[in-house]
């Protein structure tokens, strides 16, 4: 779902540059996350966190196609038991950005020495809160919309922030993406961990 993909991306945005949003993206020299594609300035470093952001973005996909599969109701009352409830991450048509988000969350796992399911499920379920908060799905839904109303195929990103601006959500929704990056940020080894203690 290349709507919800954007829309988590919207979170980082002060590091990356965010191009283009189509229903299937066939342009292989940018970063492909589904149909977002997005650029970073290659001369900056990478850190964790640049690769915690990557993978939000990448799992972001299959938590919003779960929560569109299974509803956010159920979603809402079985998070508390993920991961261990199976068939609620619904990779159905998602394996490749499972296969590429289990791969950027190895760099967090090794820097901060934690195994990588420990590091995966901590961002899928950060992923998955993102989702069910107050209005987020809605802006989901909007940039759906938006792109089935679209004259062409490819959607310019910019575009649609502009659009995004002149919505009376618009105010909302930056705090929820503020509120979103404090909960989450700065990534640290003990919040990492603190999602799956039982887990040796």
């Amino acid at each position: 779902m290349a709507a919800a993909q954007f829309v988590m991306a919207l979170n980082f945005a002060h590091e990356f540059e965010l191009l283009s949003l189509s229903a299937m993206n066939a342009q292989p020299e940018h970063a492909k996350k589904g149909g977002l594609v997005f650029v970073r300035n290659g001369r900056l470093k990478m850190h964790p966190e640049i690769y915690d952001h990557l993978a939000l973005i990448s799992i972001s996909s299959i938590c919003a196609g779960s929560v569109y599969f299974h509803g956010r109701d159920k979603i809402a009352a079985e998070i508390v038991n993920l991961p261990y409830r199976e068939g609620l991450l619904n990779l159905e048509g998602g394996e490749e950005d499972y296969m590429a988000f289990k791969r950027l969350c190895s760099p967090v796992s090794r820097f901060f020495l934690l195994q990588a399911k420990k590091v995966q499920w901590s961002a899928i379920l950060s992923a998955f809160r993102f989702f069910m908060m107050e209005g987020i799905w809605d802006v989901v839904n909007f940039i759906v919309h938006a792109m089935q109303r679209a004259d062409a195929d490819v959607l310019a990103c910019a575009q649609l922030l502009e659009s995004m601006q002149k919505q009376p959500w618009y105010p909302a929704f930056c705090s929820s993406l503020h509120d979103f990056r404090a909960t989450r940020y700065p990534l640290n080894k003990v919040g990492l961990e603190s999602e799956l203690p039982e887990m040796a």
